[in-house]
């Protein structure tokens, strides 16, 4: 009964990656019209926020284990120390990512397959809306995206996820509920990569229980 109300009483912290996650996650339920529709607008915000919850998860998850670093495996402080620096350092998310991932899984992330092709393209995203540059000059009835576009037509060739239509505006072509999914399940895959594999813990129990959070919100997109 002690041990009960031990745990009962210990001192918990709030997590936010799977509350942000399930704002990309309720902006995907708003769209209902075709997957590749252009200009849905609740579309970018899914590729927003999925990014910030994936953030989110790596910054909650530092800060979990170097508050148990000091009573748990030696990997679990291995993982508090160095994804601490990498975050003092201001690590990109694509290298504090991988670090997590060989640090917890003992395997280096393959930046040739999935889900890390995905995730890489998905920052890429998330990056050019944040820094938007002026679209190229269009004339409307003569342009083809793949003129207009053609950086973003390139990298997303072979995903089917753009709108179909052609238009003036490239984040027009990204506004799509297939765009949104997309998004939002490539975060996911990157969240279960990094939360297996890792050794039995008062950390790894976390990890499972915030990926089984991220994973049922996938779930339930329909």
């Amino acid at each position: 009964m002690s041990d009960i109300n031990d745990i009962a009483n210990r001192p918990t912290r709030m997590l936010e990656a799977g509350l942000l996650f399930g704002v990309a996650i309720d902006a995907i339920r708003v769209i209902k019209v075709e997957p590749r529709t252009g200009g849905q607008r609740s579309a970018l915000v899914s590729v927003v926020f999925s990014v910030i919850a994936l953030e989110s998860f790596v910054n909650e998850m530092t800060e979990h284990a170097q508050n148990m670093s000091s009573i748990q495996l030696a990997e679990v402080g291995v993982f508090a120390q160095m994804m601490g620096d990498a975050e003092e350092d201001r690590a990109s998310l694509d290298f504090r990512l991988r670090l997590a991932h060989w640090i917890l899984t003992g395997r280096m992330m393959d930046r040739g397959s999935q889900p890390y092709q995905d995730f890489a393209l998905l920052i890429g995203l998330r990056n050019d809306l944040v820094h938007t540059k002026p679209n190229r000059l269009y004339t409307y009835g003569k342009t083809t995206n793949e003129e207009a576009h053609s950086r973003l037509m390139k990298r997303f060739r072979d995903k089917n996820i753009l709108a179909e239509e052609n238009s003036a505006s490239w984040t027009h072509l990204v506004q799509t509920r297939a765009v949104a999914e997309w998004s939002c399940r490539s975060v996911a895959r990157v969240v279960n990569e990094v939360c297996s594999g890792t050794s039995q813990s008062d950390l790894q129990k976390t990890l499972t229980f915030v990926n089984q959070m991220f994973q049922s919100y996938i779930a339930g997109i329909f």
